[in-house]
């Protein structure tokens, strides 16, 4: 889908997330991670570092990632996690109109993509589709800060006429993605919210696991 594919951003997404591994963000993966269980889907796949910080207790894995660079850098990731045991399908496909059963996952992972989708709304409806009855749901998703913040002003300020989404691969740092997935059915309360990576318009960040 090239609509959704930005090679230059991909390029610079997979070292800015190499060099996260090394910080706070690969442990951040491991504990958002870690309430996962069966099959497990990930909207948005990446560079795919999130393969890396598998639990024993997911047993396979459905991925959906419309960017072919994105899934190229994520090539290696796949192939690693397949050797360790791990079932990994990789499909062209948005989150949007997911090509999934109803009720086929155990358990979703929302990991920095909310903010570039089309439509949150959409995305959102579709993983609860096919989101098992009282299935988990993971997120590492950065948020919008508090309105009157040095930051909330500074994310209101680079997105005025788009140049930050179109350097960033369509994202878009002001959007309030915690309203979104508690309008989505999800409890929000059960995230924690906190300060994660050093670039100002995306630090602020919710992560954790719930059920809807």
């Amino acid at each position: 889908m090239a609509a959704h594919d930005h090679p230059l951003f991909t390029r610079v997404y997979a070292m800015v997330s190499g060099l996260g591994e090394h910080s706070e963000l690969g442990p951040a993966r491991s504990h958002v991670l870690a309430g996962a269980t069966g099959r497990l889907l990930i909207v948005g796949l990446g560079p795919g570092h999130d393969l890396d910080h598998l639990p024993p207790a997911v047993t396979s894995v459905v991925a959906v990632e419309p960017s072919p660079s994105m899934r190229a850098a994520a090539h290696g990731r796949v192939e690693a996690a397949r050797s360790r045991g791990i079932e990994v399908e990789l499909i062209d496909a948005v989150g949007e109109a997911l090509p999934l059963p109803d009720d086929s996952v155990d358990s979703v992972l929302f990991a920095y993509v909310l903010c570039s989708v089309d439509s949150v709304t959409d995305v959102l409806a579709e993983a609860r589709r096919v989101l098992h009855p009282g299935g988990t749901v993971c997120v590492l998703e950065h948020v919008r800060a508090a309105p009157g913040s040095w930051t909330g002003r500074m994310q209101r300020a680079v997105s005025t006429g788009g140049l930050w989404s179109r350097l960033a691969g369509g994202c878009r740092c002001d959007q309030d993605t915690r309203r979104a997935l508690a309008d989505a059915g999800l409890h929000v309360e059960d995230l924690e919210e906190r300060r994660l990576v050093n670039v100002p318009v995306v630090n602020w960040t919710l992560m954790g696991s719930s059920r809807p």
